[in-house]
């Protein structure tokens, strides 16, 4: 048995002391971002009998994670809130992915001391902030990385793991059409026929409730063609973050290379890592620092560790001993080891420049670093305030949507829950999601009376007070309709004394309605 032929505590003991150690850092960083409040919504509505939609009463598929949504969405009948629920289960498959991992390393490196792998990926730092931030990053990439192993051992199980992963997000198609294409290859029908008519079936499923075989959020982010020159920052950011890791990039395409010229039946497979690479390239990645390398990291960190493997295996053979390379190799194989591990290890902020702290770069942010855990807190919302309003909102103010609940609210940002928006084409290409012009007839097509940011500054918006953990907060007016707005000023967070002296220096009256906005485009 393994255990019993290899040094229980500089393998095991190490291992899991590096599994326990990620599992605290991950706990430590956890936290939720603003865009996962959207999902809540939609699992809210879900368990309440609303339908599977962000706005009552109006079908926009306005998330990117399906499966994700509605686990969550069953959450509230267990009594476990999203906030929760999101924040730990994503915790809980990062430790699966580590824990996959080291069995992997456990069962192929057999004889060896010290554990690399599972140490390498156990201290990557961008998978303790993706392990939670109430999206579906670290499920989807433990479904990857299972779905590769499996599908690397010719496992049938493979479609079942990849079919989930299509379901929590669109990009899990990608790898599941691949195998499929894998099998038939080998002439082998029934799993790929059986679930490719189960996704088709979701599909059909989207198709006949949104009206759509796309989900709102490629039109809203992912269809504005290609970008590659962000792409290429993109890439750059990973670099930045993690300095040493092109000697990853170097060993698993060697790895990757070899393979693809000596296996066959190995194509399929690397084709679809390049395929997802190559997709991250193109859409320009994503405005959140590493979180669309995340999925593939461990893989790509997992064929390095199969070189070196492979290295180690063949310098050990006499024939094999007078080779320049593998004596190299032997006499300095510690120090590939060391290095393999410092790519993770080594984490640099790209956003401090000299001391300082920076928005951004190239459009690419650390969210984790401006939300800390202030979204995990649900507390100090006044629930159910904006219930009568037709509000705008801004990406960031997802949350406030959530727990104000209002009648109507249309993201003004990219358009993630407004088909219209959405399609709109854009002038200028920007950060990721965030390109979209607002116009004064985008707000009152959609009847919209409450902004919660003031995007349109060469307008004099008369504005509200809204006290949200005692920070004073700014909602601008488009329309003023007093027998909404009267109860709630009324409200103990809300403050309408500015509103109210504008009625007054201005001579209106404070019982008819007022229509602020403009009705020309920008």
């Amino acid at each position: 048995m393994p255990f019993l032929k290899r040094n229980f505590f500089s393998f095991y003991g190490l291992a899991f002391l590096c599994i326990g150690i990620a599992l605290y850092q991950a706990v430590q960083w956890r936290w939720i971002c603003d865009d996962a409040y959207i999902s809540f919504v939609y699992a809210r509505n879900l368990w309440e009998g609303n339908g599977f939609v962000f706005n009552v009463g109006e079908r926009v598929e306005g998330y990117t994670n399906f499966l994700w949504t509605v686990y969550l969405s069953f959450g509230y009948g267990l009594g476990l809130k999203p906030q929760i629920l999101s924040v730990y289960t994503g915790i809980f498959f990062y430790f699966a992915l580590l824990v996959l991992f080291f069995v992997e390393e456990n069962n192929r490196s057999l004889g060896k001391l010290y554990p690399i792998l599972v140490v390498h990926l156990s201290l990557l730092f961008h998978f303790y902030i993706f392990a939670s931030s109430g999206l579906e990053t670290s499920i989807f990439t433990f479904l990857i990385s299972f779905g590769f192993i499996l599908w690397e051992k010719r496992n049938d199980h493979v479609f079942v793991v990849l079919l989930l992963a299509s379901l929590v997000r669109p990009e899990g198609a990608l790898f599941l059409s691949l195998v499929s294409f894998d099998w038939f290859r080998n002439k082998q029908f029934l799993r790929p026929m059986l679930f490719g008519f189960l996704f088709l079936c979701f599909l059909g499923f989207r198709f006949f409730y949104y009206d759509d075989i796309f989900p709102n959020t490629f039109y809203a982010k992912g269809n504005k063609g290609s970008y590659f020159s962000q792409g290429i920052y993109y890439f750059f950011y990973l670099i930045k973050s993690y300095p040493l890791y092109p000697f990853v990039f170097l060993l698993s395409g060697i790895q990757i290379f070899n393979t693809f010229r000596e296996k066959k039946d190995m194509r399929f497979l690397l084709s679809s890592l390049l395929f997802y690479i190559f997709y991250v390239f193109y859409v320009g990645g994503d405005f959140m620092g590493n979180r669309f390398w995340v999925p593939v990291l461990p893989i790509l960190s997992y064929f390095a560790f199969q070189r070196l493997l492979y290295w180690t295996e063949q310098s050990q053979i006499e024939s094999n001993q007078n080779n320049s390379f593998y004596r190299f190799f032997t006499k300095n194989s510690i120090l590939f080891s060391l290095f393999y591990i410092l790519a993770s290890a080594i984490h640099s902020d790209p956003l401090k420049v000299a001391g300082n702290r920076i928005a951004d770069w190239h459009g690419i942010v650390e969210e984790r670093m401006f939300y800390d855990k202030h979204l995990m807190n649900v507390s100090g919302y006044d629930e159910g305030s904006l219930k009568e309003f037709n509000v705008a909102f801004f990406g960031a103010q997802a949350h406030f949507i959530y727990y104000l609940m209002p009648n109507f609210a249309f993201e003004a940002e990219s358009g993630l829950t407004d088909k219209l928006y959405a399609k709109k084409q854009i002038l200028v290409r920007g950060r990721i999601g965030h390109e979209s012009q607002l116009t004064y007839e985008d707000l009152n097509i959609r009847n919209i009376e409450i902004l919660l940011d003031n995007r349109l500054p060469e307008l004099d918006l008369p504005f509200i007070t809204y006290t949200w953990r005692e920070v004073p907060l700014r909602f601008y007016l488009w329309n003023y309709d007093p027998r909404k707005m009267n109860p709630l000023c009324q409200r103990k967070d809300w403050n309408c004394d500015s509103l109210f002296l504008r009625f007054q220096t201005s001579n209106w009256d404070l019982n008819s309605p007022k229509y602020f906005g403009k009705s020309n485009l920008k």
